[in-house]
């Protein structure tokens, strides 16, 4: 075997399962589109069934969060751990991670098919109700809750382990070393992954045992009265909304961490070789950020239910108040820190540079509305409406624009070809634009009192929703964009 060819086989190892994550997610993100697509279309038209509404809802939430985002950033973020650690992304984890999550996204796109209705947000009590009401059979619940058991069993427990796997445990190759750095905190954009695997296994297993005790009681392995405790709303909404505020938060911050990461390898100061490594203008600040915003991350889940109507006590409204406040100031300290890296050191415009700073800023503007919902007054009046839609949608669109930022930097590896920077720009700015004009419509619509999860709207809601299908449909020709790029990039 050539130097070449041993050379090839040893970025397979690094390569193959996250090039296949990498393709299965624009498989999921077309799907999701094209399922969000249908839902605005449907509030102009007024023509769809109230049902075929709120299963094309449940697969937009299910598909675009877990099938698009998570297993974009899962591909990427195990690729560059794998290349900048020296070691193979390979062995039981890491292909369980992709067969599991993905059969259990198979499962519940199968039971929302079957009729399954409900919201990826608001999941419990409602697929039961609906069995019982004779909405769905009992048996595409059963389905829909094993799917959602894969799903969390991956983003709880196998994605963290393999991404620990590849950090703290295993010899380093040296063929496989694309991308030195020196020290697991040093740079902090790697550091950004700490608090997955310390917080979500931790934040998220409470839910993954629910849910699979659930699911066993649905299979007759457990009797139902036995985990009775769990059916009460106030005991699933809890575990529940504890890991998936953090989770996002977790993804939101390996989306920070992913930008830091970026930023200075794209500096003039490095393409002139006056930098010995590709660092941000404080790694220290950028640490401290890190570390700042999870650990106030944790406790601002309850201004997910400061409108449940069992009531929470005060105390961890405002808890949640003030954690949510704080979590601006982790924000903060990165837009200082990106936007002094960019300054000082010169910052070239890439695709991978243009999609993680447009990524970062949209992440930034969003963050504002997120202070808003997080403040207990503001919650009671805006809570239930658009203004929650325009913030879940718009962290998820920005996220996804910075691990956009990370597939274009390491396109060649994920494809073995070049992409076109005219076809990636084009993708990248009406991505963003599409972004943006959603994220404005639905905050306006939210501030008017549009009720969001409501079909049909209760007011005449043409002008918005036109003005939606627009920026929507910009947002597709970003993605048939960025295909076109794939498909000429594999095809040379």
């Amino acid at each position: 075997m050539t130097v070449t060819e041993t050379v090839k086989t040893s970025l397979s190892d690094i390569v193959n399962i996250p090039k296949l994550m990498f393709y299965t997610s624009i498989l999921w993100f077309l799907l999701g589109g094209g399922a969000g697509l249908y839902m605005v279309l449907s509030h102009l038209s007024g023509a769809t069934y109230v049902a075929n509404y709120y299963q094309a809802m449940t697969l937009h939430g299910v598909v675009m969060a877990f099938g698009g985002l998570f297993q974009l950033m899962m591909a990427l973020s195990l690729m560059r751990a794998g290349f900048c650690y020296g070691k193979p992304v390979k062995g039981f984890v890491a292909s369980a991670s992709y067969l599991l999550l993905n059969l259990g996204l198979l499962m519940a796109v199968v039971a929302t098919w079957l009729g399954v209705r409900t919201s990826y947000t608001l999941m419990f009590p409602l697929p039961a109700v609906g069995a019982l009401h004779g909405l769905w059979t009992l048996d595409a619940v059963t389905l829909f809750v094993w799917g959602v058991v894969l799903v969390v069993a991956v983003v709880v427990a196998l994605y963290p382990s393999a991404l620990a796997r590849l950090i703290f445990f295993g010899k380093t190759r040296e063929a496989l070393i694309l991308e030195r750095f020196v020290g697991t905190l040093n740079p902090s954009g790697m550091a950004s992954m700490l608090p997955y695997i310390f917080i979500v296994p931790v934040l998220g297993s409470a839910i993954l045992l629910e849910a699979a005790l659930i699911g066993m009681a649905l299979i007759n392995l457990v009797p139902l009265d036995e985990i009775a405790w769990i059916l009460h709303p106030l005991n699933f909404n809890y575990p529940f909304w504890v890991w998936a505020h953090n989770l996002m938060e977790a993804m939101g911050i390996m989306g920070l961490g992913t930008v830091y990461w970026l930023i200075p390898r794209y500096t003039a100061r490095m393409e002139r070789a006056e930098d010995a490594a590709p660092r941000l203008y404080s790694e220290k600040l950028g640490i401290f950020a890190i570390i700042f915003y999870a650990s106030a991350a944790v406790m601002a889940f309850p201004h997910h239910l400061y409108t449940m109507p069992t009531s929470q006590p005060i105390g961890l409204s405002y808890t949640g108040q003030i954690a949510s406040w704080l979590t601006g100031f982790g924000a903060a300290f990165s837009v200082f820190n990106i936007s002094a890296t960019a300054y000082r050191k010169g910052l070239r415009l890439t695709p991978a540079t243009l999609a993680a700073m447009l990524g970062f800023t949209i992440y930034v503007v969003d963050g504002f509305i997120a202070m808003q919902l997080g403040t207990i007054g503001w919650a009671y009046r805006l809570h239930g409406t658009y203004y929650a839609t325009a913030h879940l949608m718009t962290i998820l669109l920005a996220v996804t624009l910075i691990w956009i930022g990370a597939a274009y930097h390491s396109h060649s590896l994920l494809t073995g070809r070049t992409p076109s920077n005219r076809l990636a720009y084009t993708h990248i700015l009406l991505t963003a634009l599409g972004a943006l004009g959603i994220f404005y419509i639905m905050a306006y619509m939210g501030a008017e009192g549009f009720p969001r999860r409501t079909y049909p709207l209760p007011f005449y809601s043409d002008p918005p929703m036109a003005g939606i299908l627009v920026f929507g449909l910009l947002l597709a020709i970003g993605q048939a964009a960025f295909l076109l790029n794939l498909i000429k990039a594999k095809s040379k």
